[in-house]
């Protein structure tokens, strides 16, 4: 079997090679990227922190984390529909992100816990979902709720 292999360009990254199996389709977009439909994971060496590269614009890219890392308590049900959106025939099938926003002053760094990234990653298809949870919200600051020494 070949695997494909394609450049995609990164404003963070410069070229990175991907397989073609690496690569996510988000059928719906992420909410305000809508038209961009593609994207890659790229993790960055010892670091809880990953990037979803999008493969169609190289400025597009989302520092995100696997929520179970900071909230080891985060949980939700998935409902039907996005269940077979996204295939999914087992919990084996599923990863979750979460978009980490990391603004200047990295002390205000916040995850969106209320919109989680889902993947099935072996039809590697991908979707943002809105929870109907009010126990997450839209801005978990990270520091504030961690025991991480901050340097001031």
């Amino acid at each position: 079997m070949v695997v494909q292999k394609s450049v995609v360009k990164s404003r963070v990254f410069g070229e990175l090679e991907v397989s073609e199996e690496n690569i996510i389709f988000f059928e719906e977009g992420i909410p305000a990227f809508e038209n961009l439909k593609k994207f890659v994971i790229v993790k960055e060496d010892q670091s809880p922190f990953f990037w979803l590269q999008s493969v169609e614009d190289k400025d597009i890219a989302f520092v995100i984390i696997n929520p179970f890392e900071i909230k080891p308590d985060y949980e939700f049900d998935l409902p039907d529909e996005v269940v077979n959106k996204l295939e999914i025939t087992s919990a084996q099938d599923v990863a979750v992100f979460c978009i980490v926003v990391i603004p200047e002053d990295v002390r205000q760094t916040r995850v969106n816990l209320k919109a989680p990234v889902i993947i099935n990653v072996n039809k590697r298809k991908g979707m943002q979902y809105l929870l109907d949870d009010e126990r997450y919200p839209l801005r978990y600051y990270l520091f504030e709720n961690s025991n991480s020494n901050v340097q001031k």
